[in-house]
């Protein structure tokens, strides 16, 4: 009988069997600042307060502030150093780290968290569950909704890797911004010049919108109109060529003239966004803070809150003043992205370069010529060959005896979606790879475009090393030691490469366990011994 005889035995044994599952870990809950105040007051010693940030994570953004707050409290240097860590950890861009496990959604809900804030953070991960029964009921008692538990088992709106579709520049037209630079030329020369590159640098076809504040000057200085001075010069629309001219001729025509409305511009910025709900950024330049009155930090918040900002919101600070570097700073962090200062013209150029190669890099163009689903070459990690990827129904996404309704045999072919209403499941089976492996689950796309799913944001590979002959190495769910139950992935020998689902696994050489719950990172090829 050959191998895949054997699963299909296997999985029909299977569905007359239920696992058992294990009591989850209890939480630990996130400190807020009034906690860690807290636990300051109550004269613990650092090594203990620096183990209940390291173990539990910090609820709120450490701002400098809040910094000076905690120390006034009592925070010690290795205290304030734990946050910063944590702090940091808080704010790295999403990538294979930000896979979530079955064990922190049941932390989620314990900790109370809305279903909003929930599906947030799991379209952050790229990790897609086959849940049991058992795993089910328990996510159910422990507060999940049935959107909930279905993005836990499908496809969810933003894979990891910062990815982006729909972009914002801000452009500070402040009068400020005539003020000469080193090199002689003024601030809005020298920003137009690298701005005007950046749009050179942006692939055709993403989403671009183009908002600029401090454009007009009403009346004198304490004319509350000039902090209304905000306006979007380019609605949010796919970037072609001709769309590119017009963008590059509204940048050279702009001049400095009012005041600092950044609050509002981000607002502003944010309502084009929304308009697609889509993978977004933001691009921030300016030359100073805000001068109307406005919480440009809690509007970044805002924007991370409401929309899906994959690439955060970058604030660049040309010619800043010293002391204003930390309020601008507050507005990336808040953002989730990344600060910029720049003090002359070339670290000007270096920052807007940068930005412009991660846009590159990070860019997802929206094909609405069909509706289908492409698994892309990964890019960062070498996966075995492609057998075939195939689509089912989801219903049918356990039975072994599954139609096929679509399938392709290489990376970057277009797998076409049949239905908009009905849910599919996909399969990677790799070329002399045991077992097909499901990529996603409750899959479907609702309107007319092409999704691409990047394999190594859901996939991992472990592989086996020694010498001489061995039983099968078989890679099982956590627990599951019978014989009804199929392994999710088996080897024949040593050194082949084993693809599974991310998540954690009991690895078996022949009878022997060699790893218990041993996790298996995305886009990651685990080696054992």
């Amino acid at each position: 009988m050959n191998a895949r005889a054997l699963l299909s035995l296997w999985l029909i044994a299977g569905a007359l069997v239920a696992g058992a599952l294990g009591q989850a870990p209890a939480p630990v809950k996130p400190l807020g600042e009034a906690d860690l105040a807290s636990l300051l007051g109550l004269g613990l010693d650092d090594e203990t307060i620096v183990a209940r940030i390291k173990k539990g994570g910090l609820a709120f953004d450490l701002t400098d502030a809040a910094v000076q707050k905690l120390k006034s409290a009592g925070a010690s240097e290795a205290v304030v150093k734990a946050l910063q860590a944590a702090a940091q950890a808080n704010s790295q861009p999403t990538s294979a780290a930000s896979a979530i496990t079955y064990d922190q959604v049941l932390q989620l809900l314990g900790l109370g968290l809305d279903e909003e804030s929930v599906l947030k953070r799991l379209a952050k991960s790229p990790t897609v569950f086959t849940l049991d029964a058992a795993q089910t009921e328990a996510l159910k008692k422990a507060g999940a909704t049935p959107k909930i538990l279905e993005a836990l088992t499908g496809v969810r709106a933003a894979p990891a890797g910062g990815d982006v579709t729909d972009l914002a520049l801000i452009l500070d037209c402040s009068g400020s911004m005539s003020q000469a630079t080193t090199g002689g030329e003024t601030k809005m020369t020298a920003a137009k010049r690298v701005l005007t590159d950046l749009v050179g640098k942006i692939p055709a076809g993403l989403n671009v919108t183009f908002v600029i504040y401090g454009h007009e000057v009403y009346g004198g200085a304490e004319d509350p109109r000039n902090c209304q001075a905000v306006k979007v010069v380019r609605p949010l629309a796919p970037l072609d060529e001709a769309g590119r001219t017009a963008l590059v001729t509204t940048i050279a025509a702009l001049k400095p003239t009012g005041a600092t409305p950044i609050a509002l511009s981000l607002r502003t910025a944010g309502e084009e966004l929304a308009k697609n709900k889509s993978m977004c950024g933001l691009v921030l330049v300016t030359d100073g803070i805000e001068s109307c009155k406005g919480d440009p930090a809690a509007e970044a918040a805002a924007l991370v809150a409401k929309l899906n900002v994959s690439f955060g919101v970058n604030v660049v600070g040309f010619g800043v003043k010293p002391e204003e570097n930390a309020a601008l700073k507050e507005i990336a962090v808040a953002g989730k992205g990344k600060y910029y200062g720049a003090a002359d013209s070339k670290e000007l150029t270096d920052a807007i370069s940068t930005i412009a190669k991660q846009i590159q890099d990070n860019a997802e163009i929206v094909d609405t010529t069909r509706r289908a689903l492409r698994v892309l070459t990964p890019k960062k990690v070498q996966m075995p060959p492609v057998e075939e990827i195939y689509i089912v129904r989801n219903e049918e996404a356990d039975s072994p005896i599954a139609t096929k309704i679509g399938s392709v045999e290489k990376f970057d072919d277009y797998l076409s979606i049949p239905s908009s209403t009905n849910k599919y499941a996909v399969f990677f089976q790799a070329k002399d790879g045991w077992a097909a492996v499901p990529l996603l689950r409750n899959f479907s796309i609702p309107d007319r475009r092409v999704v691409d799913v990047k394999p190594e944001s859901i996939l991992g590979m472990v592989q086996v090393n020694g010498t001489g002959k061995t039983e099968r190495i078989y890679i099982r769910k956590p627990g599951d030691r019978g014989q009804v139950n199929p392994p999710v992935q088996l080897a024949e020998k040593f050194g082949d490469v084993m693809v599974v689902p991310a998540g954690k696994y009991d690895i078996y050489v022949g009878n022997s366990l060699i790893e218990e719950d041993f996790e298996v990172k995305p886009g990651t090829l685990h080696r054992l011994k």
